[in-house]
């Protein structure tokens, strides 16, 4: 089940962006081509956080990451995934031997940074925060 939705997850990902591209050519009311920019909504950010309790600093990122999701509390998403509890996750994600891991979706849903081994609290921070800058 939990293979389930981490595949809908991904598939909304990349399904999103690429439905707000659609749309082709605007016409006007006598079917003249007008020429729009649109502009992409913007979505609030996701922290998706890989963790295993084999992880030598298991209980110090954790704690970390409980640090952030205070301070970025209704700014950014946090989606934290234990691998050992989700196997299924390895599957759909290359993070085995990798925890923790961060990848980090910025307000336009792409991926804005991908850091394995990855638990100081400074490094996480700059990863939120350039993720409202791209």
């Amino acid at each position: 089940m939990n293979k389930k939705i981490i595949s809908v997850i991904l598939a909304m990902m990349l399904t999103v962006p690429a439905l707000a591209s659609c749309g082709g050519n605007k016409t006007d009311e006598d079917g003249s081509d007008v020429n729009v920019t649109e502009q992409q909504d913007e979505v609030m950010p996701t922290f998706m956080y890989f963790v295993s309790n084999s992880d030598a600093d298991f209980d110090a990122a954790n704690k970390v990451v409980d640090e952030l999701k205070d301070e970025y509390d209704g700014k950014v998403n946090f989606n934290i995934i234990n691998i050992d509890e989700n196997p299924d996750a390895v599957n759909s994600f290359p993070v085995q031997g990798q925890t923790p891991m961060l990848i980090m979706l910025n307000t336009s849903n792409d991926i804005s940074a991908l850091s394995p081994k990855c638990s100081d609290k400074e490094q996480l921070k700059a990863a939120i925060d350039a993720a409202f800058e791209g």
